[in-house]
């Protein structure tokens, strides 16, 4: 057929439609499975022999793009349960206003808030209340009459003071007392397994641990030598395994969740979203080390009572001064293949980060607003 004798429609047919077939295709090859669509990481697969193929986290939106949405929005976490992050409510009102609890986690920046409350104490008139270091971590309490005793210690607090004690959330307003001000902060979850497990071979830990309790014996030499990479080689080692349903002491969800049976099992869907609901209701501030001056900006403006001037202090006395900070100067570089293998068991511990890390961008966005404001 010679092309005098097509009709236009034939000759834009003709071009277009390959061409638009090709730019489809180029879009498909360039366009990432939808979560729902992605494999699913198996939670069992063994170290040995493990690909460099990363298992990512879901992407954060911007601080930008909050900004945009405004605070009158809200963002839907994805995950069976879905709990919608609602606007910036601040909850500090709800509390006791010359009562702060602060819930410790360890290896989450623990030491830097002790030691930030200890010099802002003085300059904004509260007494500093922090539990001595215990042989083992308490988390977990299953007892009623237990919580009741708690809660009635610190709800006769007469004058204002900021405590830190290292337990899972327990409901004030169960027991007819009015809660204080609730905080805590978090870590990258792979961040603070890795730092854990240093921690505990760490020589200073080992030395004040004898010191305060000299009946403990130190760890074995093989202990001490055993690099998180061989441990987690190794299947029969109870030390690194992070297997979804069962019990693992003190993972970040299990302080949120409380006291119910499934709140220390880890990977829990359960213990997920009662920790994300805790949260949103009781918590006035959950901060994250790796947005700490974000931390300071919205505890500075949620929690004025006792962290006015928090960030002034911490840069003139805290941040240049590791021990202050609790760093370890003895943790190793941990090779890269490690990480991916513990983020591949931690998708539900990951999931609970970024919400904390949305609702720390909303607050943070109302507050510089606010402030932005104010100066108009």
């Amino acid at each position: 057929m010679k092309l005098r004798n097509l009709r236009m429609s034939d000759v834009v047919a003709a071009v277009f439609l390959p061409a638009t077939l090709v730019m489809y295709v180029h879009l498909l090859l360039l366009t990432p499975a939808p979560p729902h669509l992605s494999p699913a990481p198996q939670a069992s697969q063994d170290y040995t022999g493990f690909h460099e193929q990363r298992q990512g986290r879901k992407p954060q939106p911007p601080l930008s793009a909050v900004a945009q949405a405004g605070p009158e929005s809200s963002l839907t976490l994805e995950g069976r349960g879905n709990l919608q992050l609602g606007p910036p409510i601040n909850v500090t009102g709800d509390g006791r206003q010359d009562v702060l609890l602060v819930t410790p986690i360890l290896r989450c920046g623990s030491t830097t808030m002790r030691n930030l409350l200890r010099i802002l104490a003085p300059i904004n008139h509260f007494t500093m209340v922090a539990n001595p270091p215990t042989k083992s971590e308490v988390v977990h309490i299953p007892h009623i009459p237990t919580h009741r005793d708690i809660v009635g210690n610190i709800s006769n607090i007469k004058r204002p003071t900021a405590m830190m004690q290292s337990f899972a959330y327990i409901n004030f307003t169960k027991f007819e007392k009015k809660k204080p001000i609730m905080i805590s902060l978090v870590r990258d979850p792979v961040e603070r397994a890795i730092s854990w497990y240093y921690h505990m071979r760490a020589p200073f830990q080992l030395v004040e641990l004898h010191n305060r309790f000299p009946e403990t014996r130190f760890p074995t030499r093989m202990f001490l030598k055993k690099d998180l990479e061989t441990c987690l080689k190794n299947r029969r080692d109870p030390e690194c395994r992070y297997i979804p349903g069962k019990e693992v002491l003190g993972h970040t969800i299990e302080f949120f969740c409380g006291h119910e049976s499934y709140c220390p099992l880890f990977g829990d869907l359960e213990g997920l979203q009662q920790a994300k609901a805790v949260v949103e209701k009781e918590f006035a501030v959950v901060g994250l080390l790796e947005e700490w001056d974000k931390t300071l900006t919205v505890l500075e403006h949620y929690v004025p009572r006792f962290f006015k001037g928090a960030t002034r202090k911490y840069y003139e006395n805290i941040h240049e001064n590791k021990i202050r900070r609790n760093e370890n100067f003895y943790k190793p570089r941990v090779e890269q293949q490690a990480r991916d293998y513990l983020k591949r068991n931690f998708t539900i511990e990951y999931e609970f980060y970024d919400f904390l890390h949305q609702r720390l961008n909303q607050q943070y966005w109302a507050v510089t607003k606010a402030s932005s404001s104010q100066s108009t």
